[in-house]
């Protein structure tokens, strides 16, 4: 499941209009920095912290690869994805959103 895209509930959001509706709404939300991958970067470390997952041991080559990818591998993804994300939203133009009367965020 670690190496699958996890779709997200918002995903099937459709005002109605805009087809692209929920990618709109995400890019809205992260240029306002009210929930960004910064925050999924902080939640996965406090967990990986918490639950000691570095230390454990005894665990067989497909639990250690596990253990790898979401100690070291999956941090340094996201810590990609955030810089992209972040010259993204540099760039990103006000979007109309029909369910507040089209302004333009």
């Amino acid at each position: 499941m670690m190496w699958r895209k996890i779709s997200m509930p918002g995903e099937l959001m459709y005002d109605g209009c805009d087809d692209n509706f929920f990618m709109h709404f995400s890019s809205v939300v992260e240029s306002a920095r009210i929930y960004t991958l910064s925050d999924y970067i902080d939640i996965l470390d406090v967990l990986v912290e918490k639950w000691k997952v570095k230390d454990l041991t005894g665990l067989s080559a497909e639990g250690q690869e596990a253990q790898e990818f979401v100690c070291e591998r999956l941090p340094q993804k996201l810590r990609r994805l955030e810089e992209r994300a972040e010259k993204r939203a540099k760039k990103r133009q006000t979007i109309p959103f029909t369910w507040i009367f089209n302004r333009a965020i």
